[in-house]
C-alpha cells in the first residue's frame, strides 16, 4: 500500500462532498435527516446520496418526489452497511466526483455549519477522517458520542465515547479519534485506496471501526472536531434481527466480534478478554435472556458464531 501524502484539493477550492445515507423501512427518519441538509451552510458544495437497502415502504419514491435534488438508488436486496455504504459511495464517486465523502446515519440531523467545522483539519495533509459531536436529538444537552469511539478489548465493547453523559464541555477538547460510520468525513482518495469497507463485516458490524484502524496503522490521522454536532436519537435503530437478541443476531454479534478482536486486538486484549471480558458478558446475557424466556435462542446463536468465526479458522 502506498503512503500518499497529498491534499485532495486546496480547501479554498470549495470541495465537493458526497453525503452517503443509508436507509431501510424508515421514511419519517430519513426525511427528517434530509431536511436538516436544507439548512447546511452553502461553503461547501454539497451532493446527497441515499442507497435504499431493499425498504419496502416506498421510501424511495417519497424521497425522490420530496426531494429531488437527492440521488436515489434503490437496492431490491438489503445488501448489509458495509455493502450498502460501499455500492452507494461507488455510485456517488461516479455521479460526483467528490474529494470528501460523509456518511451519516439516517435517523440523525446536522448543524448547519457542521460539515464546515469538519473540514477544517484537512490542511494537515496526513489527515484522512473527521467526526463530530454526537447529542441527543431530544435531550440535547446529553452526549451520544464525543470522540469517536473507543475500543476495549478486553471488555467486549466499541463504546462511543461520553455516551449518556450531561455535556458539560468535557469533550470540547480536539483530539485524535475513532470515527464511528454514523458521522466520518472522509477524503475519497483515501476511501478508495483502502477499498472502502470490508464487506466481511456484514450485514452489520464494526466495518466503520476496522476501517479507522487500518487507516491509522498506515500513519494517517483521525480527528474529534467538537464544534461540529450532529443530533441522533437516543437509542439506535436496529434493522437486523428485528431489535430482538434473537439467535441469528446472536450469531452475527458474536460472529463479527471474534473477526474483528482477531484481526486487531493485541495479544494483551484477547487474554484479557477470555479471561475477564468474555465470563463477565456471558453472564450478563445469561442473566437478561432468562428474563425474557430467550436463553436458548441466544446460547445457540452465540455458540454458533463463536464456533463459525474462531474454532473453524
Amino acid at each position: 500500500m502506498t503512503d500518499q501524502n497529498i491534499l485532495p484539493k486546496q480547501l479554498d477550492d470549495m470541495p465537493t462532498i458526497a453525503v452517503i445515507i443509508l436507509t431501510l423501512n424508515q421514511l419519517e427518519k430519513t426525511v427528517r435527516c434530509l431536511e436538516s441538509f436544507a439548512l447546511i451552510n452553502p461553503r461547501p458544495a454539497v451532493k446527497i446520496l441515499l442507497w435504499d437497502n431493499g425498504s419496502k415502504d416506498k421510501t424511495s419514491k417519497v424521497i425522490q418526489e420530496r426531494f429531488p435534488q437527492v440521488a436515489v438508488n434503490y437496492s431490491p436486496d438489503n445488501l448489509g452497511v458495509a455493502g450498502g455504504r460501499n455500492k452507494a459511495s461507488a455510485q456517488a464517486l461516479e455521479l460526483f466526483n467528490p474529494d470528501f465523502l460523509f456518511f451519516i446515519d439516517n435517523d440523525m440531523t446536522i448543524e448547519p455549519d457542521t460539515l464546515s467545522y469538519l473540514l477544517a483539519p484537512f490542511s494537515e495533509p496526513k489527515m484522512a477522517q473527521t467526526t463530530g459531536k454526537i447529542l441527543d436529538m431530544f435531550e440535547p444537552d446529553r452526549i451520544y458520542g464525543a470522540g469517536g469511539c473507543q475500543v476495549r478489548f478486553w471488555l467486549g465493547d466499541t463504546n462511543h465515547i461520553g455516551f449518556g453523559e450531561k455535556d458539560l464541555g468535557q469533550y470540547d477538547q480536539a483530539k485524535s479519534c475513532l470515527p464511528s460510520g454514523g458521522c466520518m468525513l472522509i477524503r475519497a482518495d483515501i476511501f478508495k485506496q483502502f477499498d472502502g469497507f470490508d464487506e466481511t463485516f456484514n450485514p452489520y458490524g464494526p466495518e466503520d471501526l476496522d476501517l479507522g484502524m487500518r487507516i491509522k496503522r498506515a500513519g494517517y490521522k483521525s480527528w474529534y472536531v467538537p464544534e461540529a454536532v450532529v443530533y441522533h436519537e437516543p437509542h439506535p435503530g436496529r434493522t437486523f434481527g428485528g431489535g430482538g437478541y434473537s439467535q441469528a443476531y446472536a450469531d452475527n454479534r458474536a460472529k463479527q466480534w471474534f473477526r474483528f478482536m482477531k484481526r486487531h486486538a493485541p495479544l494483551y486484549g484477547k487474554i484479557g478478554f477470555y479471561c475477564l471480558g468474555a465470563p463477565y458478558l456471558l453472564i450478563n446475557i445469561i442473566k437478561r435472556e432468562i428474563s425474557r424466556n430467550n436463553l436458548v435462542p441466544a446460547m445457540k446463536g452465540l455458540w454458533n458464531g463463536f464456533r463459525n468465526e474462531i474454532l473453524s479458522s
